[in-house]
């Protein structure tokens, strides 16, 4: 780093604030430049000295960590605040990341631990920029296209895991990308999301960071936060720590991907195999929904089910893609039997190259890119795309359902079997 990071630490107990500044001295690119004892006077030095990180107690007396925390974000939102708390539970991490903190250190820790997160989060503190890229599939400018642009939100769902929903859904985003299309990829998968290792990517900003704005988006705030692959792919990626996801909700999510329809051609999103309220709104608001499947009974089974709870959830039918990964003749259920038994079509079946998989995975390149371009599994995910692209170009002028559809404010099971 070519600059120091400067830090004001903030707790009413003298002592733990000595004790941190000790964790910091022998640190040469991070500078302690003051300390505070409470809420009122963080507030003034950090209009004063406009630090990059403060470490904020949660509980003090007088104005504490979360209130303190509300008004620098406004008053100073460069700097970056890091909660430190001797509580750990989600109410507490959900009230600090609400406030605009960025990160949460339970007390006690470490020195490791405590430059680790304020490194962590100088490096993905938002940068915003001033020039729009242009859309290389018009050429036109972004600024005129982005007014008039309905994006397309495709979900790619298992409801089994291990069925290969984070590889298609990464090489579908790639696929599009390269087709000169306007793409962000999504890692809906919030807790334990895989799509940062895969693409060989630093989570340096999350989805996090757009939670406190979601319905006031604009495009400068947006690519301050979403991360460039080298594929062009734009990414926004899965918050760094699982317990960061509490902060996200069914509504912020839906909220989330309709803000972002006006500013991409395409929207894909990686999604958990729990089908919880946030899948569950993911699902909602995706005007197509991948549905991947494999070849044995498990995944048949649950499947089948995700047919029964689409059709009560009045999905249409032409909503859902049947996808069948790591197909093979040898497997003793073949694909057709496969559409036969769910009456439904398999749109594409993606061959077993498991090694190659695995391969490109491990190194972080995404199968429809370089030496692995040319392999069947590329092939076939490389018909998917075809397949994305000449149904919602047909359909485009006639699926804006999302708009139509009324607000959902009922829970996950009253959603499933409370419909008349």
């Amino acid at each position: 780093m070519s600059e120091n990071i400067r830090v004001l630490i903030v707790d009413d107990l003298p002592e733990t604030r000595e004790n941190v500044r000790k964790l910091l001295q022998f640190e040469q690119d991070i500078e302690v430049i003051n300390q505070a004892g409470t809420g009122e006077q963080a507030i003034e030095m950090a209009q004063a000295d406009e630090p990059d990180i403060i470490l904020m107690d949660i509980n003090m007396p007088g104005i504490d960590g979360i209130g303190a925390s509300q008004r620098i974000s406004e008053l100073v939102p460069r700097a970056q605040i890091i909660i430190m708390s001797v509580q750990s539970d989600s109410d507490y991490l959900r009230r600090a990341m609400m406030a605009g903190a960025r990160d949460f250190l339970t007390k006690p820790f470490g020195g490791d631990e405590l430059v680790a997160a304020i490194r962590r989060v100088y490096d993905k503190r938002p940068t915003i920029t001033t020039t729009r890229p242009q859309y290389a599939a018009t050429g036109a400018p972004a600024e005129a296209i982005s007014e008039k642009t309905t994006g397309n939100v495709v979900a790619v769902f298992s409801p089994k895991g291990g069925n290969g929903c984070s590889t298609i859904a990464i090489n579908l985003a790639v696929g599009l990308a390269k087709e000169g299309y306007k793409t962000t990829l999504v890692d809906g998968s919030l807790q334990f999301g895989d799509v940062s290792v895969m693409l060989n990517m630093k989570p340096l900003t999350s989805i996090v960071d757009l939670s406190d704005n979601v319905n006031d988006l604009d495009y400068d705030l947006v690519s301050s936060v979403v991360q460039q692959h080298k594929s062009g792919l734009n990414v926004l990626l899965a918050p760094p720590r699982p317990e960061m996801a509490e902060v996200i909700t069914d509504e912020s999510i839906k909220s989330l991907l309709n803000s972002l329809r006006p500013m991409y051609d395409f929207i894909i999103v990686d999604t958990s195999s729990s089908l919880d309220d946030i899948t569950l709104s993911i699902l909602d608001t995706a005007d197509r929904i991948i549905l991947i499947t494999q070849q044995n009974l498990p995944s048949l089974k649950n499947v089948s089910r995700f047919f029964d709870i689409s059709e009560s959830l009045k999905y249409e039918p032409e909503k859902v893609y049947l996808v069948v990964n790591r197909a093979s003749d040898k497997k003793g259920i073949s694909v057709k039997d496969i559409s036969n038994t769910l009456k439904r079509p398999v749109v594409i079946s993606i061959p077993a190259e498991d090694n190659v998989v695995n391969s490109a995975i491990d190194q972080g390149i995404p199968l429809v890119t370089g030496t692995y371009k040319k392999r069947p599994v590329s092939a076939a995910i490389n018909k998917l795309v075809n397949h994305v692209l000449e149904d919602l170009a047909k359909n485009k002028n006639v699926e804006d359902k999302t708009a139509a559809e009324p607000k959902q404010t009922s829970g996950f099971l009253s959603r499933l079997f409370g419909r008349k």
